[in-house]
């Protein structure tokens, strides 16, 4: 197709030619027709010379969160034996405009690798490509658009802290000390040791076996029951967010995901009425936060749980203490798990000691070192 350049010097070749014609000017005349002719040999030159590329893409590095900076390499080779003529290279990247690249003329079977800085500024899936190919003649009259096949996909995970869970069977923090008693006042499942019997200790317990090769009765002594499981629930109700809140709500349920796996802790992800990890791993449960959306509303969330063997976290993300998640995940939680709401939105309404600011990044850690005991980090993070 002629560019603007093109159409110019096409309607200089009219206009010099008629001008020639009417005047008898012979000079005038073969001036336009040369120009004409130009202009049709650009036109068959760019036709007749195909364009073959090979594209490949790397993202560095593989695996990126809003707020951060990644760079996108293109590794692109001459297909053809023939020289390529200098080429224009568009990337579209979807929700994020495209990249503009210019590249040099190309020997036959000849590689040249080309990369362009991408910015992660929302999360879920960006495609790279189609590459679109603009080439054009030397003398810049006409060109020829291509569209290389061909796209590229990665997933931009929402963007997370490094919090701290309490360990073991307690911690400084309110949530640590709760962890603590709950776990003395329990029966315990791992065997540590046997002693000797106190006036007092659980009949059940007595080790009959090792009691009939000694004089005294013994008994078995258990560890009581650490922090074991972390489920995490983001509600998405739509009358429970702001656009902003909601982004805050993601990025706090994908930080508690990042610590519960910090902690080795076994994870499950409940996100709205649709999706529901259980037993999942911590870059699965960050895939499914990357693409979530608000929606759903008067349903509820699959809380329910099998019962299972030590304590454990139940983290629900709201936009406020008291809504219909918080209410649902009160009433059909295990007896073993503590809850933690995260509020987004608002804190009014809270009649729990283990609520969770979140209606800004800043209070957001503020709280969660109140609640957890964790320790602030040289970064302004919490290790």
């Amino acid at each position: 197709m002629l560019t603007r350049h093109g159409w110019g010097a096409l309607l200089l070749a009219v206009v010099t030619a008629v001008i020639g014609r009417m005047f008898g000017v012979l000079e005038l005349f073969v001036l336009g027709a040369g120009i004409f002719a130009l202009v049709i040999a650009t036109l068959l030159w760019v036709r007749s010379r195909r364009i073959m590329l090979d594209v490949q893409r790397r993202v560095i590095p593989e695996a990126l969160q809003v707020g951060e900076v990644g760079r996108v390499e293109l590794r692109i080779t001459n297909s053809r034996r023939a020289t390529t003529s200098p080429l224009h290279l568009w990337e579209p990247v979807s929700g994020m405009g495209g990249a503009s690249l210019r590249l040099a003329p190309l020997l036959g079977g000849e590689s040249v690798s080309a990369n362009y800085r991408l910015p992660a500024t929302r999360r879920g899936t960006v495609v790279f490509g189609p590459l679109g190919i603009d080439r054009r003649d030397p003398f810049g009259l006409c060109s020829q658009r291509r569209t290389l096949s061909g796209t590229h996909e990665i997933v931009v995970l929402p963007a997370h802290l490094n919090l701290a869970l309490p360990s073991g069977n307690g911690g400084t923090g309110a949530i640590g000390q709760h962890l603590r008693m709950r776990a003395l006042g329990r029966e315990g499942t791992e065997f540590h040791a046997l002693r000797d019997y106190t006036e007092g200790d659980d009949l059940r317990q007595i080790h009959w076996r090792a009691s009939a090769r000694s004089e005294t009765l013994k008994v078995r002594q258990v560890e009581p029951d650490g922090l074991r499981r972390c489920t995490v629930a983001l509600d998405t109700t739509a009358s429970e967010y702001t656009p902003e809140s909601f982004e805050r709500a993601v990025s706090a349920a994908a930080s508690a995901i990042n610590s519960g796996a910090r902690s080795a802790l076994t994870l499950r992800l409940i996100v709205g009425v649709a999706d529901d990890l259980r037993n999942t791993t911590p870059i699965a449960a960050m895939n499914a936060l990357a693409d979530c959306d608000v929606g759903g509303t008067g349903q509820q969330m699959p809380i329910s749980a099998p019962k299972s063997e030590g304590l454990g976290l139940f983290i629900v993300v709201s936009g406020s203490p008291d809504s219909a998640a918080v209410s649902e995940a009160r009433r059909q939680m295990s007896r073993n798990d503590v809850l933690i709401v995260i509020a987004c939105t608002t804190r009014a309404g809270a009649s729990s000691a283990f609520v969770i600011d979140c209606t800004d990044e800043a209070r957001f850690v503020h709280s969660w070192v109140a609640v957890t005991g964790g320790r602030v980090a040289f970064d302004g993070r919490v290790a």
